[in-house]
């Protein structure tokens, strides 16, 4: 193996490592990122709030110096994310990470490398609220097209936000509560109560709230992080769907099993020689991926390479190529994987049952550098 492999495959163990931890959103402290219904990822715009609602009951004052460095240091970690997902862009990784599409959205609209960010060419629109919150969306729609009086909703230009935080930093889970508190949208805006002709005005007034100006330290972080390694005039040649498949890989709705095959570089015993025929173990396991449903192809995918899904354009481009190794003669083993280098440690199973049950049964275990 080479020193630029190797280099690779540990830049690659780093980037996978930092994001399946930073992107999860049951993190035992302040969550960074949020999902939608459809488990799309979003910066978490309460996270500025929770953090000084954290500070507050630990007895910090606001303004002094520890307050503005545990908020400067969580805006510092949301620009670290940005040049984890530049850098993933930059060498061609995949990640298993799916962000809304309306923060997709603001990607290109960042300034330039090295400039403050410009989230000014971004117009949040009710539209964009559907990848943010669904009953929100729907609660606007009724609310638009709504043919009585709308001031019998008692509605105000104010919102009611509400954040979910820990005990503590360290608290579990299960020690979360929530706190809430009312935000008007404009000096004022609690006086002034929503009528049929000021409607759509509130309607305005409440998306640009939630898509972007309860967000913007955080996104804005985060894009600050991720023009630093990718210019943004690079990212406006993609659409939303263009950049997410560019992140994790492609959503067609099947695997092509062919074409990994034919792109699969093998080690070890398995090298394939002047016959041009490939080992039994290696033809059993093709068997086996081939008989796979959908689900469990993907998890087979996502425990050699770290994500379930295939490249943009197709199994040539992965980097490093999907590569299978013999691991020795023993079948009470389960297969391994070193997923830095998108390598299969597959021992030298004789029947077509064995190898499949050890493989779902390492695959399922979530396992796969640690098996070796």
């Amino acid at each position: 193996m080479n020193v630029c492999l190797i280099l690779l495959g540990v830049t690659k163990e780093f980037l996978t490592t930092v994001t399946a931890q930073a992107f999860r959103t049951n993190n035992d402290g302040i969550n960074m990122f949020v999902e939608n219904d459809q488990h799309l990822l979003y910066p978490n715009p309460a996270a500025v709030e929770e953090t000084k609602e954290l500070l507050k009951e630990s007895g910090i004052k606001q303004g002094t110096d520890f307050w503005r460095s545990a908020i400067q240091d969580l805006l510092q970690r949301y620009e670290f994310l940005g040049r984890i997902i530049g850098k993933c862009l930059y060498e061609n990784i995949l990640v298993d990470v799916d962000f809304a599409g309306f923060f997709l959205l603001k990607w290109a609209l960042t300034g330039g490398h090295g400039q403050a960010p410009n989230e000014s060419g971004y117009r949040a629109n009710i539209n964009d609220l559907r990848d943010f919150d669904e009953g929100l969306y729907q609660g606007l729609l009724k609310l638009k097209n709504y043919t009585g009086d709308v001031s019998d909703f008692g509605l105000t230009f104010s919102v009611t936000d509400t954040i979910t935080i820990p005990q503590s930093l360290t608290g579990l889970p299960s020690d979360r509560r929530t706190k809430s508190y009312d935000r008007e949208l404009y000096p004022g805006g609690s006086m002034d109560p929503v009528i049929n002709t000021n409607r759509l005005v509130y309607i305005s007034y409440l998306t640009r709230y939630r898509l972007t100006q309860q967000p913007y330290q955080q996104s804005s972080a985060f894009l600050r992080g991720l023009a630093s390694i990718i210019s943004p005039s690079w990212l406006r040649m993609f659409n939303q769907h263009e950049l997410s498949t560019l992140i994790g890989g492609s959503h067609a709705s099947s695997i092509s099993i062919s074409d990994l095959r034919s792109n699969t570089i093998y080690g070890g015993l398995y090298v394939i020689g002047d016959d041009g025929l490939e080992h039994p173990s290696v033809s059993l396991f093709w068997e086996v991926l081939h008989e796979m449903d959908e689900v469990d192809v993907r998890k087979v995918l996502k425990f050699v390479t770290s994500t379930p899904r295939a490249p943009l354009l197709g199994w040539k481009t992965l980097n490093p190529r999907f590569s299978i190794s013999d691991a020795g003669t023993d079948e009470t083993r389960l297969p391994s994987t070193s997923t830095c280098v998108n390598l299969l440690k597959l021992p030298r199973y004789t029947k077509k049952k064995t190898l499949k049950e050890k493989l779902l049964l390492a695959v399922n275990a979530g396992a796969g550098f640690d098996l070796s």
